[in-house]
């Protein structure tokens, strides 16, 4: 530990030290200080804690350990950290806003049915629908964490906003902790604070967002073909809904998908690995052991990835990324106490309440279609032509374009292909058919038999084809 007088000032550290615990032994090197001292375990945490109040006044950071029978505290010069510019945590609450906003302003005209996006209009609902009511739930969430690291005289910035693209317009927010978590307790109690506080921020948001929905009118249309997005309520947005009589394809509010997010965000952060939230308190209440349940969230997560949501595995890199061991508090001696455990067991029910296997599912264009006829079997005469009346109908989920066409037209005979009402004078043998979603098409065959044609059976084959599907219809002519 390097200063301009270093016997004077680790004969300072052992002052500090020695006020709180007997001191039997010292080791001093480049980086670190280390006493050996006697300590009463009904006491430790206390006097530790004093011990750490004291010396982060001097600019120093201790740790206190218990292995092999003796307790040792080690002390380390505390870094030097830039002072904290309130601007920044400004300029990113406005830019988080205006990208929200954004978000909702699609939200709101797709909700709404506007013919035009970009409007004024779109823009002041988006943002009070979704942009402040998912601000409020994501700020809760950071500020809970802001006043239970106080609380636990840990240093902490302001919440910092990280603006993004839609769909959510946002990243989240974090605090940047200034100082190491000092125990168990408040590993638990820091860690909670924010999921349970997000948690109470989301319920009215939830409420009133299901009351708007229930309000709107039933809405129903095709898939495009790029598919769409589906969202699954999870267990307490269900529980909820419960409150609120829905009639079906009713389309969800804006503030509904805020209360939504509020709720994933919050399962998200009570993963119990590395650096989430859920990490936190695992590290808390587990100690040590904790990192044996995040090597396992890690594989789980990759697991669901597979079977369940890809975007597990962007969770799971991201939790490797940000480390999957926790950094074990100044003091790992003490246990987390009475109101923590009760904190970390309200957080698990929190998140067995917000969290699915399945958050989005991917809704693909289904061009399913049945084709149908009333009478495929006509007889006729020579030189007569007959009438075929054949149905199309979509049963898929978007709208789909079909090509219908005769093959196998026998030797003189000729053949047409015609939507109903079409001027027969244009018909070929070929006509396509534009289905719209849940729509059926009439279309009518016509077959001119030859004037020569021998008595007997005939069969022109009618196929109907389109993205990948084909369905084809014989149809029978006996010439008598």
């Amino acid at each position: 530990m390097p200063s301009q007088d270093p016997a004077a000032e680790v004969e300072q550290l052992r002052a500090a030290v020695a006020k709180y615990f007997p001191i039997y032994d010292v080791n001093v090197s480049y980086r670190a200080v280390t006493m050996m001292v006697n300590a009463e375990a009904a006491t430790v945490d206390d006097d530790f804690e004093r011990l750490r109040t004291d010396l982060k006044e001097k600019g120093f950071i201790p740790f206190i350990r218990y292995k092999g029978g003796e307790y040792s505290v080690t002390i380390v010069r505390k870094p030097p950290l830039r002072k904290s510019n309130m601007w920044i945590n400004r300029v990113l609450m406005a830019a988080t806003f205006v990208t929200t906003a954004l978000a909702g302003m699609v939200l709101w005209a797709d909700y709404s049915g506007s013919a035009s996006m970009l409007t004024v209009e779109n823009f002041l609902y988006g943002a009070a629908f979704f942009a402040i009511p998912l601000m409020f739930i994501l700020g809760t969430h950071e500020l809970s964490h802001y006043y239970a690291s106080k609380k636990n005289g840990v240093e902490a910035s302001l919440p910092y906003f990280i603006p993004f693209l839609p769909p959510f317009g946002t990243m989240g927010a974090f605090i940047s902790l200034r100082d190491p978590m000092p125990n168990r307790r408040a590993l638990v109690e820091i860690g909670a604070a924010g999921p349970l506080g997000g948690i109470i921020a989301t319920l009215p948001v939830a409420l009133i967002g299901l009351y708007l929905t229930s309000q709107g009118q039933p809405v129903s249309g095709p898939i495009g073909d790029e598919g769409a997005l589906y969202i699954v309520f999870q267990p307490l947005f269900q529980l909820m809904g419960m409150l609120f009589p829905m009639t079906e394809n009713l389309s969800l509010h804006p503030m509904a998908f805020a209360a939504w997010v509020g709720f994933f965000v919050t399962a998200i952060n009570l993963l119990p690995a590395g650096q989430l939230d859920g990490g936190h308190i695992a590290q808390g209440l587990l100690g040590d052991k904790a990192r044996y349940l995040s090597y396992a969230t890690g594989g789980l997560l990759i697991v669901l990835s597979f079977v369940f949501y890809t975007g597990w595995l962007l969770f799971a890199m991201l939790v490797v990324l940000l480390g999957l061991t926790h950094p074990a508090p100044l003091n790992d001696i003490s246990g987390p106490g009475p109101r923590a455990k009760a904190m970390g067991a309200a957080a698990l029910i929190v998140f067995a309440l917000t969290f699915v296997p399945t958050p989005m599912i991917q809704v693909l264009p289904d061009h399913s279609f049945e084709m149908s006829m009333g009478d495929d079997n006509i007889t006729a005469l020579a030189g007569e032509v007959v009438e075929f009346h054949v149905t199309l109908e979509n049963t898929g989920n978007a709208d789909s374009e079909f090509k219908l066409s005769l093959s196998g037209i026998p030797s003189k005979w000729s053949g047409s292909v015609l939507m109903n009402g079409s001027d027969l004078a244009n018909a070929t043998d070929w006509v396509n058919v534009d289905l719209d979603h849940n729509a059926t098409a009439q279309v009518t065959v016509w077959l001119k038999i030859a004037d020569d044609a021998k008595p007997g059976p005939y069969a022109v084959t009618l196929t109907s084809s389109g993205h990948g599907l084909e369905k084809k219809a014989s149809l029978y002519v006996n010439v008598e």
